[in-house]
């Protein structure tokens, strides 16, 4: 098919499966083998995409990240400089989902850029600009935000002026800027300003969600008349159905204020409606604002038995928050003397320690974000200094039938002895990741291909050497298999993508030949074809 048409139809085919990611995936791996035998980068390009778009639709953190960076690879030096901001906003949300918001303002700020650059108009150019302003907003740089968000706003008026949801959306984000960055007047000018789209928007969390800032604005300039009004209008546009995330946590505002207003049949709708919704979310971050919001109330109107029950979960999902690796502080007074104790306010840490953020958490290796760093760094060094990258994959054989044996438990320590051995090679030159399930990925820069053969061979020896059972292994025992290469970059080789595909057809290579074995890929010509190459034995 034209190239120029490739990028379409993947996304016919997309449209066509969107509902069933398994089956958008199976779909897009086969356009990946044509993309390949055609040797067709934008199909292959697009591919990726899709199957990072429903790994993100599919909550699937890993995938979206792996395919999303594999579509920019790929669409990197192609002509579709469109898809390939798709891409990068596709990567930020990747990275995003991690809370990682430098990395994720960093593809947002290269898919702006692209965007300028080809002049490319649209919801891209919408979607780009409203990412960056909430990355801006989430780093506390109100000021910022607020220029890009304006900027959006007025090229949606421009370009789409009957959008009527989206516009009213984006003035309440606009609002929430302003009321951070300590500007209330402003902050109400903007809704009131945006009240003309309200008459013409059927989705009611957005409205209500419109008429809950508008109050505690009001509150805020004590304006108490509009307050309420707008407050019992909120309630007229309620759902049940649908949980409006965005609202959330302007409900536990204004059950605050409401509550230190001692109106309590207005609280109490609130407290209803966030009971009702705490059923249908799953974020911890979401059901501490829920419990918060209870223990408040309860206490205040004197359900001291409740208030306690809800500030004991609380200390649970403080528990759970920190080990889910967003850290929060929090401090309970009195909690064994007084049930009407009150709770300090939760200080989330902004920027999680790094070391934390650049390693996988059972193994400590590095995770592939901080992969993909070193993989630049090493590239750029052996481009300048005219050395080789060198690649090893590495996979447990029988893994699957080792977990099905001894459970997951003896899975995960496998896993970290494998690790320990990588851990023993790592050096200036050498780094190692955990990829994914039972797969390690190392890269080295500088050394002779016998250097990183050796490498991997003293690993799988380690593990060997180490005798841990493995009933379902022919050898009675725990092996690995690994695939080696070490290539000069240049134009057709010149990204960690690239490299890795050749150490993964090594591995397979050793799996294929009968595992517990080392494999070094000679690509005598340079040329990506299995007729080209050399797949010699390295014994251990």
């Amino acid at each position: 098919m034209p190239k120029i048409k490739s990028f379409q139809y993947a996304e016919s085919v997309y449209k066509a499966n969107k509902d069933d990611c398994k089956k958008v995936i199976s779909e897009m791996k086969k356009l990946i083998k044509k993309g390949k035998e055609s040797a067709d980068k934008v199909l292959i390009g697009a591919a990726y995409y899709y199957i990072a778009l429903s790994c993100k639709d599919d909550e699937d953190k890993d995938g979206t990240f792996t395919n999303a960076l594999k579509a920019v690879s790929f669409l990197e030096n192609t002509s579709d400089h469109l898809h390939l901001a798709l891409a990068y906003i596709c990567l930020g949300y990747a990275y995003g989902a991690d809370d990682n918001t430098q990395f994720e303002l960093s593809c947002y700020d290269k898919a702006y850029s692209i965007i300028k650059r080809h002049r490319i108009q649209g919801d891209v150019r919408i979607m780009a600009l409203n990412n960056i302003s909430a990355c801006y907003h989430a780093t506390g740089e109100c000021g910022k935000s607020i220029v890009i968000l304006t900027q959006c706003i007025e090229y949606l008026k421009k370009e789409y002026p009957d959008n009527n949801e989206d516009l009213l959306m984006y003035s309440i984000n606009l609002s929430n800027c302003y009321d951070d960055n300590g500007e209330p007047q402003r902050t109400q000018n903007v809704l009131e300003d945006a009240e003309k789209y309200v008459k013409k928007v059927d989705f009611k969390p957005l409205v209500c969600d419109y008429y809950v800032k508008h109050a505690l604005i009001s509150f805020k300039l004590k304006d108490d008349i509009k307050g309420i009004k707008s407050t019992d209008t909120a309630f007229d546009y309620i759902s049940y159905n649908s949980f409006p995330l965005p609202l959330y946590d302007d409900l536990r505002q204004l059950s605050h204020i409401l509550t230190g207003r001692k109106d309590k049949e207005r609280a109490k709708k609130i407290v209803d409606l966030m009971y009702v919704y705490n059923d249908k979310i799953k974020g911890t971050f979401e059901q501490i604002i829920a419990y918060r919001t209870f223990a408040e109330y309860y206490r205040t109107f004197g359900e001291y038995d409740k208030s306690l029950e809800c500030y004991q979960m609380l200390e649970e999902l403080f528990d759970k928050h920190t080990s889910e690796l967003r850290t929060i502080k929090t401090s309970v007074y009195n909690r064994m003397k007084k049930v009407d104790a009150q709770i300090r306010r939760l200080n989330k840490k902004i920027e999680e320690n790094e070391e934390l953020v650049n390693r996988e958490p059972l193994t400590k290796l590095l995770n592939r974000s901080a992969l993909l760093k070193v993989a630049d760094e090493f590239i750029g060094s052996a481009v300048k200094k005219k050395q080789k990258i060198g690649a090893i994959f590495i996979d447990i054989d029988h893994f699957k039938e080792f977990n099905d044996t001894y459970g997951h438990a003896k899975g995960d320590e496998i896993i970290k002895e494998v690790a320990d051995a990588c851990r023993t090679e790592v050096n200036s030159d050498i780094r190692f990741a955990r990829y994914g399930g039972d797969e390690f990925f190392g890269i080295t820069l500088g050394m002779q291909d016998d250097e990183v053969a050796s490498v991997a061979a003293r690993i799988c020896e380690r593990i060997r050497k180490a005798n841990i059972e493995n009933v379902k292994n022919p050898h009675g025992i725990v092996t690995l298999s690994a695939g080696v290469v070490n290539v000069k970059i240049d134009e057709n080789t010149d990204t960690i993508i690239e490299i890795a595909n050749y150490a993964d057809k090594a591995v397979y290579y050793a799996k294929r030949a009968g595992k517990n074995a080392v494999y070094f890929l000679d690509h005598k010509h340079g040329d990506n074809g299995e007729k080209d190459a050399e797949f010699i034995r390295i014994d251990f």
